[in-house]
């Protein structure tokens, strides 16, 4: 499938929806389920999906650029290496923290909506701020992404890139 402007004008809408309602659910989603265990964990689950989405669309991107089709997808994945690490690491975080409330629930539905213990205060904390840099190299990856070197046939360009090894 080649992606074309408009393909690609609706990938990248689409991703920076993801991104807005992740930092919808950073930013509300606590204060928005601290009642009931069951809207927790939908909104748990919802924001790992997205993030979940959000790399399957990077990796869409990535097959559909002319780059990929002819065997060379490392020249625009050495650009992309802190996203690949930031999403994994944010995701590894969000399931963490979000796996721990859970059992904070569990424990004492009275209590854990009061009193967390300080490591898992840490760890919000901790993903809150690989929140930004994620959101960073999602941003900067969307526009790396939508250099039209790798979306149209540039030959010459693709063959100095693959020259520079």
């Amino acid at each position: 499938m080649k992606l074309t402007i408009r393909r690609y004008s609706w990938l990248l809408a689409l991703q920076l929806a993801l991104l807005v309602a992740d930092l919808f659910f950073n930013a509300f989603g606590s204060w928005l389920s601290r009642e009931k265990l069951q809207t927790a964990i939908f909104f748990f689950i919802v924001q790992d999906a997205f993030i979940i989405m959000e790399y399957l669309l990077f990796t869409l991107a990535l097959h559909s650029t002319c780059v990929y089709q002819v065997g060379a997808s490392h020249i625009i994945l050495r650009n992309c290496k802190l996203f690949l690490f930031s999403i994994t690491v944010y995701f590894l975080l969000s399931a963490s923290q979000h796996s721990w409330i859970v059992y904070q629930y569990r424990l004492s539905p009275s209590e854990s909506t009061h009193q967390w213990p300080l490591a898992l205060y840490a760890l919000a904390v901790f993903q809150r701020l690989m929140s930004v840099f994620y959101y960073y190299t999602s941003k900067s990856t969307a526009l790396i992404m939508a250099d039209p070197r790798y979306k149209e046939e540039h030959l010459d360009w693709i063959a100095e890139q693959l020259g520079d090894k």
